[in-house]
């Protein structure tokens, strides 16, 4: 139960990373730009692109665990 609320919580977090880096770019965009339409594209593009780097910084965190595990269990069968 405690971590699935973890989980979400986790996820929420990482939701409002992405939105806030979004809206921060696309109003920086449109400021500078003059062009909503383009803050708005910024804006999407940065959100998705945030969620990309957090997915592939969660796949490298999980793989170095599995990894980890799957050496501590080699070397505890060598010795056997």
């Amino acid at each position: 139960m405690v971590s699935t609320f973890r989980l979400y919580i986790d996820a929420a977090y990482a939701i409002a990373v992405m939105t806030t880096t979004g809206v921060i770019s696309g109003f920086a965009t449109a400021a500078i730009t003059g062009n909503t339409e383009r803050g708005l594209q910024v804006a999407l593009a940065v959100f998705a692109l945030t969620g990309g780097l957090l997915a592939v910084r969660l796949w490298r965190i999980t793989r170095k665990a599995s990894l980890a595990v799957a050496a501590a269990a080699a070397r505890g069968s060598d010795h056997t």
